[in-house]
């Protein structure tokens, strides 16, 4: 009995071992993910299938002509689903069919002058779509053709779609352009027939030239990064320094695309990681390694989702590990995906910026990539793959093919029914993608977007919110705002003109018993000390001198209007509506208490320490008086700007943060005249003395956080010579 159960628990382990072991080969190599609003990666159902792999033996092209890929460069795709691999080193352009076949191969042509012509380290291909709005035989330029940058020939040569050559684009004739800086490494063609080329010797932008090659322009030039040294040794450069230190900036863009509108996407890898690093946050399109051009050269790109759409976020926290963008290729319903070849890893954004997912990583497993050169979209049968071009140690150059999952099927289903209007059926795709990816915050938008157009703004709000989205949310209070205007109009303006009439009384009130208490003789009641605040900030000058001298306020008094500051500061981190706190973020009261307390206190011992050197007539208590009155009207802007931030929309925000804004600016108005008043100044002197107590103010700071670090390294270095000691006791 013993042997038999001992034989079956064997049998067990064998088999949890052997299928255990090919169930492992069943997950791919990569992870696939988004990220949350907080930069943290969230792990999703992959999005794309790594299914198999071909090297120059694969495609047979050892076989056709002797030679492998060597220093390929560049792949592209057309309607077919025939790829095009630029090999560099080998002056060619290989074809393959949709069986990743090597089917031709472009290596010369004889040019209109009847002379045999040869390619010199081409970098690029790009297969033009044609206008079918156009007629072609009117305009022959618009029909499809192959574009190859020819880039040490410093020219473009276009052949037709059965390999035929066809015509030469050499450098424009343009004084902007000079002799031998016509250097293609990348090209693209719109539906009218402009083509668009990245130089290597030019810095101005994307040269861009007419159907038949002549020069229109430069686009979109990107903005020059200087470190800090350099821009100091620019202010004492001459123009003709300037300029020339302009040229010896490297290659703005090293790739370029152009979707089915005319819209441009160029990609750079020359920005200083510092720069890119600071967009990855602002989502700032100045120093992004990914831009959308118009026609113009005008940066068109959104950027709604959480981060830049320029690639990795996480390791991006170290400057030196921005993603290094190097390709760039369109997908179906406006979605597009960019190449890190630092990470060999593709992100694949939406026409709004949003991330939907990111895979792909260094390594020599089916799916991974060693040295990724580039990557492309291929329709095949419907599908779209997704091929890589990888230059590979054991196999050489090869390429890689990904198929979508069902999980990418939904999301451009989830995308093509939105871009049609088709929001019933939009919204079901976006169900069932949160069915299988909960943190997917897109789904979330779609399902609230979709909400949104058919009228259920409370639902699509609160759908919205769970998503950080801001601007549809806005759109969608604002029509639930509409609503209850509508229904309670008379509710609302009754409570407003009673609030107001309220607070016009109580100023009334307050002016009353202001007057009643100037001839009050002796000490002042509390609420007495209060009210005179309401005086005082409408009459500065006159309320600092019988604050002081009539002693009309008191400590207890301004340490009242301090301590319902600091309590309102902590209601605006607690209260602010959605639309203006989307994480919902705040503080709690001790942080509050330090960060308004910290700096009133500097002031207030500052000026003192001031202006008792420079012949101040005011006390410690006197400053602490008239800085602390100082403070109140400061509250009723906070909780007013409080409140609106949970009845207005974000394109109504700058009244609220205005409001704030006013009251801080009201306070240094106070704080000026009360410094004049409390120490009987000149206008000149108390200006003088508000910027040294400022600096005084720097300097206490500094020497405050000098003093406790030097406090912890004594009470650390005690508290390791009692640890020495006990160990050695």
């Amino acid at each position: 009995m013993k042997n038999k159960l001992s034989k079956i628990i064997i049998l067990a382990l064998t088999l949890i071992l052997v299928f255990g072991s090919v169930s492992t080969f069943a997950y791919e190599s990569y992870d696939t993910y988004t990220y949350s609003i907080d930069g943290m990666p969230l792990l999703s159902p992959m999005a794309y299938s790594a299914d198999d792999s071909f090297n120059s033996y694969d495609i047979g092209l050892v076989d056709m002509t002797g030679k492998a890929l060597t220093q390929a460069s560049d792949l592209a795709a057309d309607e077919d689903g025939n790829l095009y691999i630029t090999d560099t080193k080998n002056n060619r352009i290989v074809v393959l069919n949709k069986y990743y076949e090597a089917t031709h191969i472009i290596d010369s042509y004889v040019d209109e002058y009847g002379n045999a012509q040869t390619f010199s380290a081409p970098k690029a291909v790009f297969v033009s779509k044609r206008d079918v709005t156009t007629d072609v035989e009117s305009d022959p330029y618009q029909e499809s053709r192959i574009y190859v940058c020819d880039t040490n020939n410093e020219r473009i040569v276009v052949f037709t779609r059965d390999y035929q050559y066809e015509r030469t684009v050499e450098q424009p004739s343009t004084p902007l352009i000079k002799d031998g800086d016509f250097r293609p490494v990348s090209v693209a063609v719109d539906k009218y027939g402009r083509i668009f080329v990245i130089s290597e010797n030019l810095y101005q932008g994307v040269v861009v030239l007419s159907s038949k090659g002549d020069f229109t322009g430069f686009i979109g030039a990107q903005k020059v990064s200087f470190s800090l040294l350099d821009q100091i040794w620019r202010n004492f450069q001459t123009e003709e320094q300037k300029a020339a230190s302009l040229k010896n900036v490297s290659v703005s863009y090293n790739n370029i695309t152009v979707d089915e509108d005319g819209f441009v996407y160029v990609t750079t890898d020359k920005i200083a990681k510092s720069e890119q690093y600071a967009a990855i946050r602002s989502k700032s399109a100045t120093y992004s390694p990914v831009k959308k051009l118009n026609s113009t050269g005008v940066e068109i790109m959104k950027r709604n989702g959480f981060f830049d759409p320029g690639g990795e976020v996480v390791d991006s926290f170290n400057q030196n590990r921005v993603s290094t963008i190097t390709d760039i290729t369109l997908g179906p319903e406006g979605s597009w995906t960019i190449l890190d070849s630092s990470r060999s890893r593709l992100f694949t954004y939406d026409e709004e910026g949003n991330l939907l997912f990111a895979f792909g990583d260094n390594g020599t497993q089916l799916g991974n990539a060693e040295s990724i050169v580039a990557a492309t979209y291929q329709l095949v049968d419907g599908v779209w793959r997704i091929c890589i071009l990888d230059n590979n140690q054991m196999d050489g150059y090869k390429i890689t093919v990904f198929t979508p999952t069902e999980y990418c099927d939904t999301i451009i289903a989830a995308l093509r029914n939105q871009n049609e209007h088709n929001y019933d059926a939009s919204i079901d795709y976006w169900r069932d993608l949160l069915t299988s990816n909960n943190n997917f915050d897109l789904a979330y938008i779609g399902i609230g977007k979709a909400l949104y157009s058919q009228g259920e703004y409370a639902e699509a709000y609160a759908m919205l919110q769970k998503a950080y989205e801001t601007n549809y949310a806005s759109d969608a209070f604002a029509e639930m705002r509409k609503d209850i205007i509508e229904d309670s109009i008379l509710i609302i303006v009754a409570g407003v003109i009673a609030l107001i009439v309220l607070f016009v009384k109580f100023l009334g009130y307050a002016k009353k018993l202001n007057k009643i208490t100037t001839l009050k003789v002796g000490r002042k009641s509390y609420w007495e000390e209060l009210v005179y605040a309401f005086h005082l900030v409408f009459h500065p000058f006159d309320g600092f001198w019988d604050l002081k001298h009539e002693q009309r306020g008191s400590v207890r008094a301004g340490t009242t209007y301090l301590a319902i500051t600091i309590v309102c500061f902590f209601y605006n981190t607690v209260a602010q509506g959605y639309l203006f706190n989307t994480r919902g973020s705040f503080t709690n009261i001790f942080v509050t208490l330090i960060s308004v307390l910290v700096p009133v206190m500097l002031w207030i011992v500052a000026n003192w320490c001031l202006t008792t050197l420079f012949d101040g007539e005011g006390s410690f208590k006197d400053i602490y008086i008239a800085t602390t009155y100082s403070l109140a009207p400061l509250p009723i802007f906070i909780v007013l700007s409080t409140v609106l931030s949970n009845i207005m929309t974000t394109t109504e925000g700058t009244m609220v943060t205005m409001l704030i804004t006013i009251g801080l600016i009201w306070v240094g108005i106070l704080l000026f005249f009360g410094t004049l008043v409390t120490h009987d100044y000149s206008l000149g002197k108390n200006f003088v003395t508000i910027l040294g107590t400022i600096v005084a103010m720097v300097v206490i700071m500094f020497i405050a956080i000098l003093f406790s670090s030097l406090v912890i390294k004594m009470v650390q270095f005690v508290i390791s010579i009692f640890a020495e000691i006990g160990n050695r006791v």
